[in-house]
């Protein structure tokens, strides 16, 4: 899921949020450099790689109802000069949402082959799709309540991780409002998860989360949603050795503060258990944390800078040793805005993680350039 929320607000980013026409397409075309492909300080090789994007995106109102439509799309073509045969890849994503202030339904699906998380290096051709649902009540009284229910289901292409990763997830929960005007609230949550595996019977699991947050406009420049979590996961198989219960603090958090119509800051973090397919770990805990900083210089230019770590920790021994892996990145951009249509740019990226299973450290630099119409 980290994967998919990343890829949907990289793309609905490109879109302005208050469209001229309800139809808009987009083409983009980023080259860029990546000196180690494959993730590894072992062999490792570099390429030149060619990104071609183009994509759609309808937003308009249900005449009579109230309801926003939106719909996007987007097929993309990534070229290497390092083995074509091998690396080269398509992707492509689509998302339908129909939605007011009180309901909200919808599909993502994703198609590509990049790693479907940070555990995983090799390529993993793979599809997702996640279908949701909510509603609640009017925030114009003090006590409000809420139902969600969403669908997730994995399937990898290569039987190496379809036989550990193949799997459907159901999340089904309920939410209790305390509005303290019609654009913020505090709320507690509770959902209940079931996760089922095509092959690997034994990570099957159920799971009860519950949570206190507060969304909506928190300050007066500042926007978004901040909860802290108690997750819980029962297991239905037995494993020697293995627990078949597990917990975990968590958090998530999505905070944007836009002092002025020329600088944002976003803060992004999560910490949960993500599934597992290294070694006899059923799951990992992902502790993540991003921050992006952008400023406009003069009218047409912006310099950004994003940084992240993330921290994986794994339960069982591999060796005597629990394996425990540090990522961390970081990405300056800066962009150049030709016309309200136009825009183009060059950006680096630095990332490396540090593992106490040396097998799994790398360095990683990528520099490129891109430009973006949108019509």
């Amino acid at each position: 899921m980290k994967k998919i929320a990343i890829v949907f607000l990289t793309v609905l980013m490109a879109w302005p949020a208050a469209a001229q026409t309800p139809l808009k397409f987009m083409v983009s075309e980023d080259v860029s450099y990546d000196d180690n492909i494959y993730l590894t300080d072992e062999n490792t090789k570099d390429s030149f790689i060619s990104s071609t994007q183009v994509g759609a995106n309808y937003k308009a109102n249900v005449p009579g109802s109230g309801l926003e439509l939106s719909a996007t799309g987007l097929v993309g073509y990534n070229a290497y000069t390092e083995d074509s045969s091998k690396n080269n890849y398509w992707n492509a994503l689509a998302n339908v949402d129909l939605k007011n202030d009180m309901f909200n339904i919808g599909d993502n699906f994703l198609y590509t082959s990049d790693p479907a998380n940070s555990e995983l290096t090799e390529r993993a051709e793979r599809i997702n799709n996640t279908g949701y649902i909510s509603f609640k009540t009017s925030t114009e009284k003090t006590l409000g309540f809420g139902l969600f229910a969403d669908d997730s289901y994995d399937r990898y292409f290569q039987a190496e991780y379809g036989d550990d990763l193949n799997r459907n997830r159901v999340n089904v929960g309920a939410k209790l409002f305390y509005n303290v005007s019609p654009k913020t609230n505090f709320f507690a949550e509770y959902m209940y998860s079931d996760i089922a595996y095509e092959t690997n019977k034994d990570n099957n699991s159920t799971g009860n989360t519950v949570g206190l947050g507060v969304e909506g406009d928190i300050a007066a420049t500042v926007n978004g949603i901040a909860k802290v979590t108690y997750a819980m996961r029962d297991y239905e198989n037995d494993v020697p050795g293995v627990n078949n219960y597990n917990d975990l603090f968590g958090y998530y958090v999505a905070l944007q503060w836009q002092p002025t119509d020329r600088n944002t800051i976003r803060l992004s973090g999560e910490r949960s258990m993500q599934e597992s397919m290294y070694g006899s770990n059923r799951y990992y805990a992902d502790t993540l944390v991003s921050l992006y900083a952008s400023q406009k210089i003069f009218d047409k230019w912006t310099a950004s800078l994003t940084l992240g770590w993330e921290n994986m920790a794994y339960d069982r021994y591999e060796g005597n040793t629990k394996r425990n892996d540090d990522l961390y990145t970081i990405r300056p951009a800066l962009d150049y805005q030709f016309k309200d249509w136009l825009s183009a740019g060059v950006w680096y990226q630095f990332r490396t993680r540090q593992s106490n299973t040396n097998p799994f450290d790398y360095n990683r630099n990528q520099a490129g350039i891109y430009a973006k119409a949108l019509f």
